[in-house]
């Protein structure tokens, strides 16, 4: 009888979906996480944006996460469909730059957001930069770089690479954003 009681607690928060590692609770992660909030003054690009929070200027590095360049010359050898087939096309890759960067400067200038640092990652890259999530509305904005075809995978250490492989394969199998190219 015991172990009935025990259990029933565990088994109500497994089937209830309390207890899932497909949904991260974005407020759970935020909260358990170096962060603080600002909001964005700037876009550089796709990846990268300032934030002030409270009179300072963070120049931040979308962790997890690389858009086609726009002020400098695409390399072929980074954006795959397959395995196999990169994508050659560096005006395709120019022009998805700048639809990532205006993506990413229509959804987020001059918005209140959350700066979130990873545990796995460095705080800053070797260009001073901080290496953060944004999250806007409890939405992981560099992932959704990724499911709308804007941005490819950054593969490095950082907690939820998992999460944004399996996001970025399913954007490659539909076709999503810039992944729906034809040699």
């Amino acid at each position: 009888m015991k172990k009935i009681i025990f259990l029933a607690p565990i088994l109500l928060l497994i089937f209830s979906g309390c207890i899932s590692d497909d949904n991260i609770d974005s407020g759970d992660f935020i909260d358990s996480h170096e962060h603080f909030s600002g909001t964005v003054t700037r876009v550089v690009d796709g990846d990268t944006v300032h934030v002030d929070s409270n009179g300072v200027d963070y120049n931040i590095r979308l962790l997890g996460v690389d858009t086609p360049e726009t002020y400098q010359k695409n390399s072929v050898s980074e954006y795959y469909i397959d395995y196999e087939t990169p994508i050659t096309d560096t005006e395709y890759l120019d022009y998805w730059g700048h639809l990532a960067t205006n993506y990413t400067r229509n959804t987020l200038e001059n918005k209140s957001v959350y700066v979130v640092f990873d545990k796995n990652s460095d705080k800053q890259d070797k260009y001073g930069r901080y290496l953060a999530y944004i999250y806007l509305e409890n939405e992981n904005f560099n992932e959704n770089l990724i499911e709308y075809g804007f941005a490819r995978v950054y593969v490095s250490d950082f907690e939820l690479k998992a999460g944004f492989l399996e996001t970025e394969k399913t954007a490659k199998s539909e076709k999503t954003g810039l992944w729906n190219y034809n040699n």
